[in-house]
């Protein structure tokens, strides 16, 4: 062949073979469905909230999406949801691809870990994460721990080395979990919707390990076509700060050059374990969010919206998020968290550590719901996260980034670092029994205990066990007037009974048949000698107190400062590892602890304890000082105040016997100071003879000058005519 007809002929062939490239990435392009999809609806959720199906397939591994490096959404790539609403349906839309599919990849056997527990001045705790749905494998504290013999354990290995304890000691706040003989990693990605395509995103083989490094891990799934053309790509990237923040940057890219419609569904914070030594179980899910208001946001709140786990358990699948509140007062969701008795689990929009950026998390998280697994009183609760549908253009990125706090409920993190500040997370830290009587809590009581005890412990007395008895002294002597005055009252009022006793017995044998008439004529005495029962004031100090007891049982409860601190400078732990009073937020442990805690009625009792007991034998001899002279006028009644007074010496301890150690010590060192107080108030009043103070015959008439004087007064003067008119009616019989 001639040069000259080479030269024709290469151009030729190098059309002709463009050409074809051209015509087969043309024609590849069609609309299929994949034969490995999960057995779960396609509906979105719009403004009018369709309740999805369960998140988790029979099928198909549980996992959902993916980070992606720090990227953020293409200006001219992606619109809201309001522009896919207002364009065509999306099952109008042309299908440009044939059958879609996720490209697989190998096991990688490096260990993906971020953090250490060993390194304690630069980390708070250890993220290990699992090629399965590129999620959390688990996540453990490095200087948090399970019990209290653990932390002593490791506190004794740091300081003086010796044989190293077991790793489990240290406190395990997430795990993967096995539903349906599936793995489910924690916040890992479940599926991803092009097109109304299906793709599931839950196996291990469907993601790759594209870099590991100090710090962050990075994965990639490839969504191609039957012909190994790559459509889309998305990445999730895991990073830890030295806190307990975490980001999780995650994107989808379009690789084509046609517009898309995207949802992305992944799994979200799941139900955290309950506590070992729980006095009830209050784990529950929480929401942060923002009032739309004419287009400008009102502060987050958040304790409107509480979903108790056993709600949670009872609804079974269901839509949580939005409610139907939400959706009529227009709120705009800024937080999604789970939550314990100390820690939490929250997923927020990002913000950075300045606290600037958006505060909605609408635009990533359009609808929450929930899955329950697991046999009966151990079940699991796990939450997906769906986003908005997004037309996502080509070329373009749909950015579905956001943080996570994986931390305790403290409120010297939430209350002082960004981003928590910025997103009120501080909201996480509840001291609430129950949202079904939170005015009953006195939350707003529990937080000024909370700062009072904290002030107390770190520049005062250094001790949590010596700040709550600092705090019995400070409440009894604010009380300390009103519980005088009561004491005279009461003291006097015996005295004036005793004077009146005779003269209340010959009442009774004059008007044998007329109890009613007897006690007008009763009430005359009594106002002759100047004494009412309303003066008593007999159980108000310790009614005052109750709001205190009720505040400090939820605080000392809920209160992650005080989890695991001894009292007293854990002085009885250095006799042979005693765990008495080892942990203010249990019981007190007196004779020791249980391996395993034991189910007894409504009790989760944890060991033997001692202060319950020794507050009902205080119970008994304070009432020998503090309680009024019976005025039972019947055995009937004498026999129901005796029995009011057994209750209150044994069903009160016995309903407190697995409430915290801090808040039985309180009420111990509270009663004991009262009955102190009373014996000094009463060597007062016996050195002080008091007198019935006879009224004289001009004052008979006239009314007292205090409160509680002029009531009764009111009180036996409409008795009294009420008698004399049924006497005026009874003559009237007479002389009909």
């Amino acid at each position: 062949m001639t040069k000259q007809a080479r030269r024709r002929l290469i151009p030729f062939l190098v059309i002709i073979a463009a050409s074809s490239v051209v015509l087969v990435t043309f024609f590849s392009r069609k609309d299929n469905t994949t034969q490995d999809l999960p057995e779960q609806t396609t509906t979105v959720a719009t403004r009018d909230v369709v309740t999805p199906a369960p998140i988790v397939s029979t099928t198909n591994t549980s996992t959902p999406a993916e980070a992606t490096p720090s990227t953020t959404e293409d200006s001219t790539g992606n619109s809201t949801k309001d522009s896919v609403e207002d364009s065509t349906d999306a099952s109008a839309l042309p299908a440009p691809f044939d059958v879609l599919q996720v490209m697989q990849h190998a096991l990688k056997d490096t260990p993906l870990t971020l953090g250490s527990l060993e390194n304690l001045e630069k980390w708070k705790l250890e993220a290990h994460f699992t090629q399965t749905g590129a999620g959390i494998q688990s996540i453990r504290f490095a200087d948090i721990f399970e019990t209290v013999d653990g932390k002593l354990a490791w506190n004794n290995f740091r300081s003086d080395g010796g044989e190293q304890p077991s790793i489990e000691e240290m406190y395990l706040l997430v795990d993967e979990q096995t539903v349906n003989e599936k793995i489910v990693p924690a916040l890992g990605a479940y599926k991803i919707v092009i097109n109304d395509q299906e793709l599931n995103l839950s196996s291990a083989s469907d993601w790759q390990v594209s870099s590991i490094r100090s710090d962050g891990i990075h994965f990639i799934a490839t969504i191609i076509d039957e012909h190994k053309t790559e459509i889309a790509k998305v990445h999730r990237t895991w990073t830890l700060d030295n806190q307990f923040g975490l980001q999780l940057s995650q994107s989808i890219h379009n690789l084509t050059s046609q517009d898309v419609v995207v949802q992305w569904v992944q799994y979200g914070p799941p139900s955290l374990t309950v506590d070992r030594s729980r006095y009830m179980d209050r784990r529950r899910f929480r929401f942060g969010w923002e009032l739309g208001l004419d287009g400008h946001l009102a502060p987050i709140q958040s304790n409107d919206v509480v979903l108790e786990f056993a709600d949670a358990i009872k609804e079974r699948s269901d839509t949580i998020w939005p409610t139907v509140d939400s959706i009529e007062e227009n709120d705009k969701l800024s937080w999604f968290a789970s939550s314990n008795r100390y820690f939490a689990i929250a997923t927020f929009p990002n913000i950075t550590k300045e606290g600037e950026g958006t505060r909605l998390f609408g635009d990533k998280v359009e609808k929450i719901t929930t899955v329950v697994d697991g046999p009966e009183g151990s079940e699991t609760v796990l939450t997906g996260l769906y986003s908005p549908e997004t037309t996502v253009s080509g070329g373009g990125i749909y950015d579905i980034s956001m943080g996570i706090y994986a931390g305790p409920l403290e409120r010297s993190v939430l209350d002082t670092e960004q981003p928590y500040m910025a997103l009120n997370l501080r909201d996480l830290v509840l001291y609430q029994m129950s949202s079904m009587c939170a005015i009953c809590t006195f939350q707003w009581l529990a937080d000024f205990l909370a700062i009072v005890l904290t002030l107390l412990d770190r520049y005062v007395v250094f001790d949590w066990g010596f700040s709550i008895i600092i705090l019995v002294l400070i409440v009894r002597t604010i009380l300390h007037p009103i519980t005088k005055r009561s004491q005279i009252n009461m003291q006097r009022f015996g005295k004036v009974m005793q004077k009146l006793k005779p003269e209340i017995d010959k009442l009774k044998k004059k008007y044998p048949n007329d109890p009613k008439r007897v006690q007008g004529e009763q009430m005359v005495l009594m106002k002759q000698y100047g004494v009412n029962p309303l003066q008593m004031l007999g159980c108000l100090p310790m009614f005052l107190q109750m709001p205190v007891w009720i505040a400090l049982y939820a605080l000392l409860y809920f209160m992650f400062d005080i989890r695991q601190e001894p009292a007293f400078f854990g002085v009885f732990q250095m006799i042979g590892d005693w765990p008495f009073l080892a942990d203010l937020s249990s019981a007190d442990h007196f004779f020791g602890t249980f391996e395993n805690p034991v189910q007894f009625l409504f009790w989760n009792i944890t060991g033997i304890n001692i202060l319950p007991i020794l507050m009902g034998g205080i119970f008994f001899v304070q009432q020998k000082y503090m309680s009024p002279q019976s005025m039972a006028t019947s055995p009937e009644q004498e026999s129901q105040q005796k029995i009011m007074r057994i209750m209150m010496v044994v069903m009160f301890p016995l309903m407190l016997y697995s409430a915290p150690s801090g808040l039985t010590l309180y009420i111990l060192t509270s009663s004991t100071v009262g009955i102190l107080e009373s014996r000094r108030i009463r060597k007062h009043i016996d050195s002080v003879p008091i007198e019935p103070n006879v009224a004289q015959p001009d004052e008979i008439g006239r009314k007292p000058k205090d409160k509680q004087g002029r009531a009764w007064a009111d009180a036996m003067e409409a008795r009294r005519k009420k008698v004399q008119n049924k006497a005026k009616k009874r003559s009237f019989k007479k002389r009909d």
